[in-house]
């Protein structure tokens, strides 16, 4: 059973061993195949990078310790966590606020935040109509939360 996945998109996940040595295969809509299979029984919790186990533990601290490791290697935003009010999911990747792109961003860094959720663009697309995609919620004048169109 997953219990955190990475919030950024990459392939990062922390389990609970319910069924020690079972191999499931997930079959995706594209025809892309991601098969997990979980370790033998003596050990509650295991992590698993780019489809292989790096971490199996008893204790759920400790594979948390380690997954969170994992995911500041890959980025900066290391906790993992979908913070309930502080996320909400674009195509199944945790996004929060601060995540989304500004003007401050480079063409390449807002091509990179819509490439880890799935979104697409046109490759000559400007920083501006790139950015038209982000719509600003507002309360009166004030900017509460931002999303995809």
């Amino acid at each position: 059973m997953i219990i955190r996945r990475s919030s950024q998109g990459y392939n990062i996940k922390l389990y609970k061993n319910t069924t020690p040595n079972a191999v499931r295969t997930r079959t995706f809509s594209d025809g892309s195949k991601e098969t997990t299979t979980y370790p033998t029984s003596g050990y509650e919790y295991f992590v698993e990078v780019d489809g292989e186990v790096v971490k199996r533990s008893n204790t759920f601290k400790n594979a948390e310790i380690y997954y969170v490791e994992e995911c500041a290697k890959k980025y900066d935003n290391g906790h993992g966590r979908l913070m309930a009010g502080q996320h909400h999911i674009v195509n199944n990747v945790a996004t929060s606020q601060s995540d989304y792109p500004t003007d401050s961003n480079t063409i390449a860094e807002i091509k990179k935040f819509y490439d880890i959720r799935g979104i697409s663009y046109g490759s000559n697309e400007t920083k501006s109509e790139l950015l038209s995609r982000i719509v600003p919620m507002k309360s009166g004048d004030t900017e509460v939360s931002k999303h995809i169109k």
